[in-house]
């Protein structure tokens, strides 16, 4: 009998050793991703779509950026902590530019299908460097719920801030 639960025992071990990975629950997944957005890029979307980053009256906002992402992927969400660095242009001389830039997280909640329901953004989503300073163009928190739209939203930090990247290009 005693050699009969010590085999028994033996043979549960030995399993458990060998088969961590598929019995245990499994850990987050994480990954990195970069990529880039080149002047040719904005201008080639401006000149065939209109796209651009503000109205300056006589010129228009061009952007370009190198975005690396942090992605975490968990059952219940998934979570990118995004930095980018880039300039904005002056549609009429794209020699001038100032740099710009952002650093913030967005948190994908997803159901039990891995959909996603909502969305939490928190960080600083841009910025302006202008005379050497750090002008924030954009910061704080928003939540939105893809069922029924946006839950809470911090204003981004108006006209007065983005009419001060236009007279930094003019």
């Amino acid at each position: 009998m005693f050699r009969r639960r010590l085999g028994i025992a033996l043979s549960v071990t030995v399993l458990a050793l060998l088969l961590p990975t598929s019995v245990s629950a499994a850990g987050p997944e994480h990954f990195k991703t970069t990529f880039s957005y080149t002047l040719a890029d904005a201008i080639a979307d401006y000149e065939a779509f209109g796209d651009n980053a503000g109205d300056c009256g006589s010129f228009v906002l061009l952007v370009d950026f190198t975005v690396q992402r942090d992605v975490t992927v968990w059952p219940d969400r998934e979570v990118r902590h995004v930095k980018y660095i880039g300039n904005f242009y002056s549609s009429l001389d794209t020699t001038k530019s100032i740099v710009r830039g952002g650093n913030f997280n967005l948190t994908f909640s997803l159901d039990a299908n891995g959909d996603p329901t909502g969305l939490t953004r928190t960080g600083v989503f841009e910025y302006a460097v202008i005379d050497g300073a750090r002008v924030v163009t954009h910061v704080g928190r928003d939540e939105i719920d893809f069922a029924t739209g946006p839950i809470s939203s911090t204003p981004m930090a108006g006209d007065a801030v983005r009419q001060a990247v236009c007279d930094a290009l003019r």
